[in-house]
This record gives structure tokens, C-alpha cells and sequence, in this order.
């Protein structure tokens, strides 16, 4: 007898001594797990890749210890836990001394996992999904796993004939580990050329089909007919029973579908069975419980997306719209809760009516039951998360107080004020905002913020067609002293340029209201891409500020600046023949400015909401000393609007859509004499800003190319307008796409201006938020550009910047 054999002869006699005790002890009333064994000893059986220790250690048995039923069974759902053994049992002897027998049936182990045939989805993906790890045991379960998953993916792809087979073979390079290869027949992308109804009566199948998400294959790209399985599942759970609700056919259901396919030719038809059932009308909409908002304002909202009573030989009334009553509901909860009634419910109902007379339409009578409660104040408004940012300056943004009716809109202007600051890293809504209910209804807020390194030493190395190559380095700290203070240093340097500038801004001076900036610059320059000689400028600038009548958003600026110009290589010629002969390129500019900035805007870089709106007044010279005398106006308006938002949630932001709309007007008045403190446009880089044309190449004479042979005197002003409309879509806070359309226009007086003669130009772009700071490229078709013969030559230009948006 072989000794494995007689180990489980020796357990079948262990096995029926146990159960003739156990019985024996049921018997006389007492609990079979407190018969006992002692473990005298204990062995392996069966294993090759693991050692008797590690099994042993697994097990948790151990030598000299008194174990029960139990215990011998949690140890094999140990072993059978590790996923290393396809079978494990625990032998006893029948006799002492007590031997346990651990015999195990080892997995094979795999060494690595391949795919043949997958083009459409990612192996990667299926990997890490189902957790296809390399040497691991043999696991049944996940590779039937993976299978299922490789079909359902491939099904939403397009490809619901998909077949996957399975070999699991010796791998010739590890022996004795196995190598599982998924084999994959994707078959060919299923195009549905035909989706047909039956049972549909109210509506037609075009009309079905454009409430659905999948379409039959056109002639256009984007009706690929792709069959894609999940969205054809929302279409038959969700989207067309809404269209239905939303026309009154509140019984509407779909009673099957049939998929048919042909393997071969990759076509397909799709015909869906339905029950429309009779269409319901709204016969009156009834609201109670209502005491905050009068029951017009609610009514109004009730009937938003509701069709009207019509009069004509006799009273009609409208579809019941239940999807559009369902949204309102949502609506009319937000209203109360932006109005601090946090515990306000807003219970729609509907009560169905039979037709008023035989052969009509039921109807419905859709109400509101609003049970308001009382209203939450905000007691307590707490700050965590900021570990150098100092709390009042992110108190400075919170829109919402200890004491106030909680409001919904106002909390999230807070946070998009405090995002807005730059100084922390943006949270999920679930992790920046938590309420506490208090017993009494009020509560107490937390805001959570996430500090990042603001502080940065920043270098690089632009071109562009205004300033040539050039590079930079720099330190910025915006956030000094963790009290929003702004301190930084820029030395810029190339062929055209060299800039030292050092800046200092403080927005509460001393703790007070007041904000003062300061600024020192030495520079060298080739008048920013004019070919007019080498101006050396040294000076410098500061400004105070303070809110207008204690608004937060609302500031009123004056500020002094002094510079001197010294310039050498100067070409007289073209100054000569300009159209500002009285031009000096040297002298000193001593001015007041004087200034009011109203910035509601959710957010500095990427704004989807909200305005900015600036009025700048300049003097220089006349009794302020220096050269020159004359008044410098500029004007801008700026508004954004949000369209739409799609996605996002407790643990992401969406991706928001929006409309930005923009004005800008400024003259020139009295005499001017610096050439610098002109107006110039075209690019987005120097100037004033129009894509789709080069640098300064819209002149007060119309778009004169950078190669044509006039004085660059003559492409700068004493009057601009311009205007730009724009379309934007914000991914992340830190990429933001867009299609603009600019336009605008340059003028040689003031008394010229005209802001119907403009030049146009549109196109796309995508904006970056670095380390660096903002980047971003534009592709932009210049409708009136012309060549150097003042011939039509519209085209593309593209254009980089840096450190401009919009």
C-alpha cells in the first residue's frame, strides 16, 4: 500500500470515528464543535511550487494546539483563499499520535496572459479591468471574466458577432507555466441600414428615430449606423419613453426588440415593437403647501415646456408634458433651496382623469405638494485644508455669512471666488463643501481647500512674428507671506529685447481695504517688432486702489508712473514721410492714471459666467511736467454666459459650455508725441488683439502685410474699436477649447473712429495652463487681408501666446 494510499485509508476511518462521536454526542445534547483534537503533528501532500512551511503558515495550524471543527475548517478556506490550489483537504490519523495531513492540488500557474484578433479595444484596458496579472495562478473565474468583458466591450464598439475562444497551452519559455491566449474574431462592424417600428401610430419612425441615439447608416460620417450596445439600451429604457412622456403617452412601452444580422456582410436591421397607449391631457396643474413664492411665480414654472389651451370651436386641451413637469419639480427644489429652505420638498403628483366623454382623451391633473419647513441659517462657517494661506484672505471671497439664509447661488460663488484666487488645487464638490445639520434646521458649513505651490522660477524661450525669438526667466510668487500678496522678478532677453522688471503688489495694505502695486523696469527694446531703432527705458509705476462703495467687486484705481526713453538708430526717412511727423522717440512721460474695474467673473483664466468691465483714464504731461500732453481713454467690457454642462457630479467637474461676448474702445486726445503710446493691432501677442492677421498689420490705411514697404509709423493710431464674440468649451481647469470670430480696426484720429468699418477674422484655438502659465495656440482665416499690392488675399495665420486667453 503506497503511503499517500494508506493517509486516506487511515482518513475514510478518521472520518467515520468523528462522525460516530459527533453522534454519539448529538445524542446526549451537546454542541459537536467542542469535540477536540490535539495537533501533533502536521504534514504536506501535493504541493511542488509552495513549501511545507509557507502551507502550514497559511493554514494557520499548528503543532501542539488543540483545534475543533471550526478551526480545521477556516484553515482550508485559508489555503482556498490564496488562489493557489484547485483542491484542498485536511487528513487525519485515526489514531495518536495525531497527524494532519494538509493535501493540496496545486493551480498552474500563468506567465502571461495575449490577445489575438483585439484591434477595436485596448488589451491594456481588459488587463487591468479584470486584474490579468502575470505569474499568477490558473484562475477560471477571471478568465471567464475577461471573456464576458471582451464581448460586452466589442458589442459597444459596433461589433455585437464578436467571438472569443480561449487556449490555454505550456508556455515553451517557462515551463511548467501555461500561456492563456484570448483569441479574437471580432467580425465586422455591424451597420444598421434600417431601424423600424411597429405598433407606432402618433409618431413616424423618422420622428422615433431622432429621439433615439443610434441612427441607420446615411450618407454622412456621422451616421455610421453603428450599432453600440449600451446606448441602444438607454434608447429603449430611457430615451424613447421619454419622448413619449413628453407627448402624454404616459402607458407607452416597448414590448421587444429583434436584432438582424448577417455575419458576413456586416449589415443589419433593427425592428422594435411597441404599446403607445392613449395620450394623456393636461387638464389643470394644482399646487399647494406654497407660502415663500407666490403660486403665479410657481405656476409659471409648473407650465414651462406645457402646451397652451387653444380656442376654437370648442376648449382643447394640451399633451400632458411629464418630462417637462418632472424638470420643473427639479427647478422649483433648487429655488427653495437657493432660498435656504435646505429641508423643502416638492412632491409632484398625478391624478388621472377619464375622458370627458366617450371616445376622448384621459386626462391629468398634475399638482405639487410643497412642504417647505422652515429656513436654514448659516451659523457657522468654518475654513480647513490651508496650510499657508492665510484665512482672511479666503474669507475676503466667501460670499455667504454666519447669520445669512443659506443660499444655494451664493455658496457656489463662494468657491468659485476662492478657485478663483489661483493659490489652491481644485476638489470634487463632495470634498470642498460639507454641511452639517444642526438639531434646530440651521447649519454649519466647512470649506475644504487643497493648497499647491504657487511660488514658481519659471523659464523659456517664445518666437512670434512681433517679437522674434526671445527668452525669459523669472520667479512669481502670488500667494507671498500666504496673504495673496504678489512679489516677482522677469528678466527678458534676445535679439529685440532685454527687460528687467520687478513688481510688488499688496491687496490689503497694513489689513486695510486699500491695495497698492509697485512697479520698477529697466528695458531695452526694438520698439516690440517695429524696425524704428533701440529704445533704452528705465522708471517705474504705482497704483492704489479701493473698493467702490464697499463693493467686492468694484474697485477705483490712481496711480503715477514715470519713465524716460532714450532711443539711437533712428531712420528720419521714415519719420519724414509718416503721417505723425511730430513724433520724438526720447523724452520723459510723466502721467496719473485714474481707473474703475468691476469683476464678477467665476474665474480669471477660464471664465464661464459672469463680467469685467474697465474704465481707464490716462494724463501725461502738461502740468505733471515731461513731454508731451495729452489724454489717453480706454474702455472694455467683457461677458460670459454659460450655454451648457455636461457631466461632473460628487467626484468631478463637468464640462461646461459657454458664450463670451467682448468690447473694447479707446482715443487718443490732445498731443501725443510717443510713438510707443499709440495704438497698433493684429495678432494676439504685442497689441491689440485680431486673429487670423499678423502682428500690427491692421493699420488706420487697412491690412498692410509686415513686407510692405511703408513706414511702420503708419501702422499705428490714436483710436481703435474692437470686438469679439466666442464660443467656448472649458474641459478642465486647466484646458479650454474655443471657435471666435474677432474683429476690429485701427484709426490714425480720434475724430476717425468708426465702428462699423472693421476687418474680420475667426477660427479656432486651445488654451493651456502650464507652470510657465497660460499658453495657447489659434488657427484664425483673415477675411481682409490683403498683399502688398492692396489686393484681396484672405488665408489662415496661426498664432501662439502666452499669457492671454481670450
Amino acid at each position: 500500500m503506497t503511503p499517500l494510499r494508506a493517509v486516506r485509508t487511515a482518513s475514510f476511518a478518521a472520518t467515520l470515528f468523528l462522525t460516530g462521536v459527533a453522534s454519539l454526542l448529538g445524542q446526549q445534547g451537546q454542541e459537536i464543535d467542542r469535540f477536540s483534537v490535539r495537533i501533533d503533528s502536521v504534514q504536506v501532500l501535493g504541493n511542488v511550487r509552495h513549501s511545507d512551511t509557507e502551507i502550514i503558515d497559511r493554514s494557520g495550524l499548528r503543532t501542539g494546539t488543540i483545534v475543533q471543527f471550526p478551526q480545521i475548517q477556516r484553515a482550508i478556506r485559508r489555503l482556498f483563499a490564496t488562489g493557489d490550489y484547485d483542491d484542498v483537504r485536511i487528513d487525519v490519523t485515526a489514531r495518536p499520535p495525531n497527524i494532519f495531513y494538509i493535501v493540496v492540488t496545486e493551480r498552474p500557474y500563468i506567465s502571461r496572459y495575449a490577445f489575438e484578433g483585439l484591434e477595436n479595444v485596448s488589451a491594456g484596458m481588459i488587463r487591468d479591468t479584470i486584474g490579468l496579472a502575470r505569474n499568477a495562478p490558473l484562475d477560471p473565474d477571471r478568465i471567464s471574466r475577461a471573456q464576458t468583458l471582451i464581448l460586452q466591450v466589442l458589442s459597444n464598439e459596433g461589433f455585437p458577432t464578436a467571438e472569443v475562444d480561449t487556449a490555454i497551452t505550456p508556455d515553451p519559455e517557462r515551463p511548467p507555466d501555461y500561456l492563456v491566449t484570448f483569441r479574437v474574431d471580432e467580425g465586422p462592424r455591424l451597420g444598421i441600414t434600417e431601424i423600424a417600428f411597429e405598433g407606432n401610430e402618433a409618431f413616424t419612425d423618422t420622428e422615433l428615430r431622432g429621439a433615439m441615439k443610434i441612427d441607420q447608416e446615411g450618407f454622412l460620417w456621422f451616421h455610421s449606423g453603428e450599432l453600440k450596445k449600451d446606448e441602444y439600451r438607454a434608447d429603449l429604457a430611457d430615451r424613447l419613453p421619454e419622448f413619449y412622456a413628453s407627448h402624454g403617452y404616459l402607458d407607452f412601452q416597448v414590448l421587444g426588440d429583434t436584432v438582424i444580422s448577417d455575419r458576413t456582410t456586416g449589415k443589419g436591421r433593427v425592428v422594435i415593437r411597441l404599446y403607445e397607449g392613449p395620450q394623456y391631457l393636461l387638464e389643470d396643474i394644482q399646487i399647494t403647501g406654497s407660502r415663500r413664492f407666490p403660486i403665479s411665480l410657481l405656476s409659471e414654472m409648473a407650465r414651462d415646456g406645457q402646451g397652451e389651451r387653444r380656442e376654437e370651436e370648442e376648449e382643447l386641451l394640451p399633451p400632458y408634458n411629464r418630462t417637462a413637469f418632472l424638470e420643473s419639480t427639479g427647478d422649483v427644489g433648487d429655488l427653495y433651496r437657493d432660498a435656504g429652505y435646505l429641508a423643502a420638498r416638492v412632491i409632484p403628483d398625478e391624478r388621472r382623469l377619464p375622458p370627458a366623454e366617450e371616445g376622448g382623451n384621459p386626462r391629468i391633473v398634475a399638482r405639487w405638494n410643497i412642504v417647505e419647513g422652515n429656513p436654514s441659517y448659516v451659523r457657522e462657517v468654518r475654513i480647513v485644508g490651508n496650510t499657508y494661506t492665510h484665512d482672511r484672505i479666503i474669507r475676503d471671497r466667501i460670499r455667504i455669512f454666519p447669520g445669512d439664509v443659506y443660499s444655494q447661488q451664493r455658496l457656489i460663488q463662494s468657491i468659485q471666488a476662492i478657485q478663483g484666487l489661483g493659490f489652491f488645487d481644485p476638489l470634487p464638490p463632495q470634498e470642498a463643501i460639507e454641511f452639517r445639520q444642526r438639531p434646530d434646521g440651521d447649519i454649519d458649513l466647512t470649506l475644504r481647500v487643497k493648497e499647491k505651490n504657487t511660488g514658481a522660477l519659471n523659464f523659456d524661450v517664445t518666437a512670434s512674428a512681433g517679437t522674434g525669438f526671445a527668452g525669459f526667466i523669472g520667479y512669481e510668487q502670488p500667494n507671498l507671506f500666504g496673504q495673496a500678496k504678489l512679489g516677482s522678478f522677469r528678466v527678458v532677453f534676445g535679439g529685440r529685447q532685454q527687460d528687467i522688471e520687478l513688481r510688488y503688489s499688496d491687496p490689503e495694505i497694513m489689513n486695510s481695504r486699500t491695495s497698492g502695486t509697485i512697479v520698477a523696469r529697466s528695458a531695452r527694446d526694438r520698439f516690440t517688432g517695429f524696425s524704428l531703432g533701440d529704445r533704452r527705458q528705465t522708471g517705474g509705476f504705482l497704483e492704489l486702489g479701493r473698493p467702490v462703495f464697499g463693493l467686492r467687486s468694484t474697485r477705483f484705481f490712481v496711480g503715477y508712473s514715470l519713465f524716460d526713453d532714450r532711443v539711437s538708430d533712428l531712420d528720419t526717412a521714415s519719420i519724414v514721410s509718416s503721417d505723425f511727423p511730430e513724433t520724438v522717440f526720447q523724452g520723459t512721460r510723466s502721467t496719473v492714471s485714474f481707473r474703475v474695474v468691476q469683476d464678477g467673473r467665476n474665474s480669471p483664466l477660464f471664465p464661464t459666467s459672469g463680467s469685467r468691465n474697465t474704465a481707464n483714464v490716462r494724463f501725461t504731461g502738461g502740468i505733471l511736467g515731461g513731454d508731451g500732453n495729452y489724454q489717453k481713454i480706454d474702455l472694455l467690457s467683457e461677458w460670459f454666459v454659460p450655454v451648457a454642462a455636461i457631466g461632473g457630479g460628487l467626484k468631478s467637474n463637468p464640462i461646461e459650455f459657454m458664450l463670451g461676448l467682448n468690447f473694447g474702445v479707446g482715443v487718443i486726445l490732445g498731443s501725443n508725441p510717443f510713438f510707443t503710446e499709440r495704438f497698433f493691432m493684429g495678432g494676439v501677442q504685442a497689441g491689440l488683439q485680431v486673429r487670423g492677421y499678423e502682428e500690427a498689420t491692421i493699420t488706420p490705411n487697412g491690412h498692410i502685410p509686415r513686407n510692405a514697404p511703408i513706414s511702420d509709423l503708419n501702422r499705428v493710431g490714436e483710436a481703435y474699436f474692437r470686438t469679439s464674440a466666442v464660443f467656448g468649451m472649458k474641459l478642465t481647469n486647466s484646458i479650454f477649447m474655443s471657435a471666435f470670430m474677432d474683429a476690429g480696426n485701427n484709426f490714425a484720429r480720434a475724430k476717425e473712429l468708426n465702428p462699423t468699418d472693421l476687418l474680420v477674422g475667426a477660427g479656432l484655438g486651445v488654451s493651456l495652463v502650464t507652470p510657465f502659465g497660460p499658453i495657447g495656440l489659434d488657427y484664425a482665416y483673415g477675411f481682409d487681408r490683403r498683399d502688398v499690392l492692396g489686393r484681396p488675399d484672405p488665408g489662415w495665420q496661426l498664432h501662439f501666446k502666452f499669457g492671454r486667453i481670450f
